[in-house]
């Protein structure tokens, strides 16, 4: 953001906070609500705006009861100076927006609220909070085309799914306030972040990585973090790669106890989100297996991998199949981003991404060449990059087959 214009509204801001009036239904948040007491319980407050009222109940599917629970306010908007004000005094855990595309005239946007309280919370990064869109899936296409309001938000929920995201969205809360009491740490304030051991930080030490300690807010942190490390397979990896990875069927009916394994192996991610997003780190992972096994995992087909787990772990573990070999002697390498299932790189094509790639430790998004054959992919919104039209037109044509 350009300094001046943010001096500008960061201005703006703290003028009207001094003679703000707050309206009757404002005074259930009091200052310094990041954590309060509610009957016996300590929860995080937050708070929803929205100006239907009939959308009021969205308040009570975002919160997590018990304690270090999260306790989400309705509110209504004001005029929108008065109601940034008011929300920055309040000082909320998180505060959640609903998107209309269709909006009264000098009623209030989502995209300027939230740019107004960023502005702010840059400045004062002690206050700093999530900020969460929510959307009807009719309505997000005008949210969708403004790129640039794109970094204002830490996560988009879909309205009717929103009580299935109440983990992630304390996950936020909870991964804010961790952000914010290890801020003043004097270096590798991103391994603090992260939950790495001094060993490891090497590992994952890329220099965008380390990148993140010259950020400015905790705001920034959390989106670069959301959006490349947990939102991306790389460092971390998703359940369906970790899978894949391991040659294992996806189906199998002992996962969760490998997955415990893995658990109690410390492959698991518990840094900062790690409570609403399961994520493994990949060199752990590489760690494990190769030692487990006696072998890196990459040099040993499916269905050898899965033998060493089942002798090793005592489990009953089923090897994956390829979906376009139809064995499961492959060397399986991620999990395809169309079907989700456990992939060689020799038989994938690259799926073509229109903002370039930031940063070398991210993965490519791949589609396997069956996806490719079916034309599935295109129900997952894929795209194939144009550079591997050679190889799509002889899976077209059958030519792969023959």
């Amino acid at each position: 953001m350009d300094s001046e214009l943010g001096n500008v509204k960061r201005a703006s801001v703290i003028i009207f906070v001094v003679g703000l009036t707050i309206h009757p239904t404002l005074a259930i948040l009091t200052k310094n609500s990041i954590l309060e007491k509610i009957g016996h319980l300590k929860m995080y407050q937050g708070i929803f705006i929205d100006a239907q009222k009939t959308d009021k109940h969205f308040a009570e599917r975002m919160s997590t009861p018990g304690k270090n629970g999260l306790k989400v306010q309705f509110q209504q908007p004001g005029e929108l100076m008065s109601l940034a004000n008011h929300i920055v005094e309040t000082q909320p855990a998180l505060v959640a927006l609903n998107y209309h595309q269709q909006i009264q005239h000098n009623a209030y946007q989502a995209e300027t609220l939230a740019q107004f309280l960023r502005s702010y919370t840059s400045e004062h990064l002690e206050k700093d909070f999530p900020i969460v869109l929510l959307y009807n899936e009719n309505e997000i296409n005008g949210f969708l085309n403004n790129v640039t309001a794109h970094d204002l938000f830490d996560c988009h929920f879909m309205t009717k799914k929103i009580a299935d995201n109440r983990p992630k969205i304390l996950s936020l809360v909870k991964g804010y306030q961790r952000m914010i009491k290890k801020w003043t740490k004097k270096s590798e304030r991103w391994a603090t972040f992260f939950g790495l051991n001094k060993s490891e930080r090497v590992v994952v030490a890329y220099q965008a990585i380390r990148e993140l300690d010259r950020l400015k807010a905790p705001h920034q942190v959390a989106q670069a973090i959301l959006r490349y490390v947990i939102g991306r397979q790389g460092i971390l990896l998703d359940k369906n790669n970790v899978l894949a990875q391991l040659g294992v069927a996806k189906a199998d009916k002992e996962i969760d106890s490998l997955f415990e394994v893995l658990k109690t192996a410390k492959v698991i991610y518990t840094g900062v989100f790690s409570e609403g997003w399961n994520r493994w780190w990949e060199h752990r992972l590489q760690d494990w297996g190769k030692q487990l096994c006696e072998e890196a995992l990459g040099n040993m087909t499916a269905k050898e991998r899965v033998v060493c787990l089942n002798k090793k772990l005592g489990l009953k573990l089923l090897p994956a199949k390829s979906r376009w070999q139809e064995h499961t002697d492959a060397l399986f390498a991620f999990a395809c981003d169309s079907c989700h299932q456990p992939t060689e790189q020799q038989f994938s094509v690259i799926a073509y991404e229109p903002d370039s790639m930031p940063h070398s430790f991210i993965q490519r998004r791949h589609i396997c060449w069956k996806c490719v054959e079916t034309g599935e992919f295109v129900e997952s919104g894929l795209t194939i990059d144009d550079g591997e039209r050679f190889f799509v037109e002889m899976i077209l044509n059958g030519e792969m087959r023959s």
